[in-house]
């Protein structure tokens, strides 16, 4: 499949996501933590798409990031039918949950180095 039809596949899947985990999604174990969806990768087939998430405490507290995953994992049918509806894909791929801690990785690296400095 063409290199651009993917990416804006991948564009609106995200954007689909996003507009879930922020206005529909009221399972309890996704409120313990700021979640959102940082990139979305699919398959050249359309068969999966994985959707990669950061996971950040809200407010200082300490946050399970399997229990967060585990509720991810609930919700990714819920996701793949929203998708569905909103775009118009002959078929809609399989979502497959990961996590990107990248965020995190940028965070202690930004830490250890002003520990550095000063």
């Amino acid at each position: 499949m063409n290199k651009k039809r993917l990416a804006a596949i991948e564009k609106e899947i995200s954007r689909v996501v996003s507009k879930c985990l922020f206005e529909e999604i009221k399972n309890p174990k996704l409120k313990k933590a700021m979640v959102s969806i940082t990139s979305v990768r699919v398959t050249e087939d359309l068969e999966f798409a994985d959707l990669y998430f950061s996971i950040m405490p809200i407010a200082g507290e300490t946050v399970n990031k399997n229990e967060v995953l585990e509720g991810l994992n609930e919700i990714k049918g819920f996701l793949r039918k929203r998708v569905s509806e909103e775009l118009a894909l002959r078929y809609t791929p399989e979502m497959r949950i990961k996590l990107d801690d990248t965020i995190e990785h940028a965070i202690k690296i930004s830490q250890l180095l002003d520990t550095l400095k000063g």
